[in-house]
């Protein structure tokens, strides 16, 4: 980063690249947590289909249809709440408090509204999406039957990626990290093995809404308790100066 009449530019020459300043570890802070995230996502899904394999190739069908239904929804919300984290986090590092939660409280409200209208979409044109893979009648009604559950909390991703995308932006690397071992570790893979205890294959799909809402309670949870560790008069205090040079006092 090179300063030019007195604001930034990112540079790529060699020259100026530094490992000052702690800028290595916190990248790594940052991306280790979300690449731990898809590592786990992976081996999820190959112990989902691995179990499901079990109920039949019929069954192993319709989950694996029904999870790229449900994917719709999940991949848009993604792309909202990594688009927001280059804004959300200029704020963190300018120290823009005030602004950071108007953009967070626009976020969550425009978020929750789009996996509102996503969610319904998939819902309403669940049949159709499910036949354009999907011919074979056992096959196609496991496929909707799975699809009925996994849209059960679709409604969450919105708000799930906004939070998880919005503690990155803060460097809040600890609870990024909690987060991301959660909801595709910690939390939903024992509840693949505990709800298949339960409710046999029906439990293996419930396992995924189960763990969207214990993982976006955390994430909230964790946000609310980052947040209380902000600074709140720097915007005020900031606010108060440009009223004084307004009046002319030093």
């Amino acid at each position: 980063m090179i300063a030019i009449r007195g604001g930034s530019s990112l540079s790529i020459h060699p020259g100026d690249c530094s490992v000052k300043d702690s800028i290595p570890k916190n990248v790594l802070a940052i991306g280790i947590p979300a690449s731990l995230g898809s590592l786990l996502m992976s081996l999820s899904q190959i112990i989902v289909n691995a179990r499901m394999a079990s109920y039949g190739d019929m069954a192993l069908a319709g989950i694996g249809v029904a999870m790229k239904v449900t994917m719709i929804t999940g991949m848009v919300c993604i792309g909202f709440g990594q688009g927001m984290q280059p804004l959300l986090g200029y704020c963190a590092g300018a120290r823009l408090w005030e602004r950071f939660r108007g953009i967070m409280r626009f976020s969550v409200l425009f978020s929750l509204g789009l996996s509102a209208v996503m969610t319904g979409l998939c819902y309403l044109l669940r049949e159709q999406v499910v036949r354009a893979f999907l011919t074979q009648p056992e096959a196609f009604d496991y496929a909707v039957r799975f699809t009925n559950i996994l849209l059960t909390t679709s409604l969450l991703f919105g708000v799930f990626y906004v939070l998880i995308n919005a503690l990155q932006a803060m460097g809040a690397a600890l609870p990024a990290l909690v987060v991301n071992l959660s909801r595709q570790g910690l939390i939903y893979i024992p509840m693949l093995f505990l709800l298949q205890a339960l409710m046999g294959m029906t439990g293996l799909v419930w396992a995924q809404p189960a763990a969207d809402l214990l993982s976006t309670a955390l994430v909230a949870a964790l946000y609310l308790y980052t947040c209380r560790q902000l600074p709140r008069e720097t915007t005020q205090k900031r606010q108060a100066k440009k009223l004084a040079c307004r009046a002319g006092t030093p």
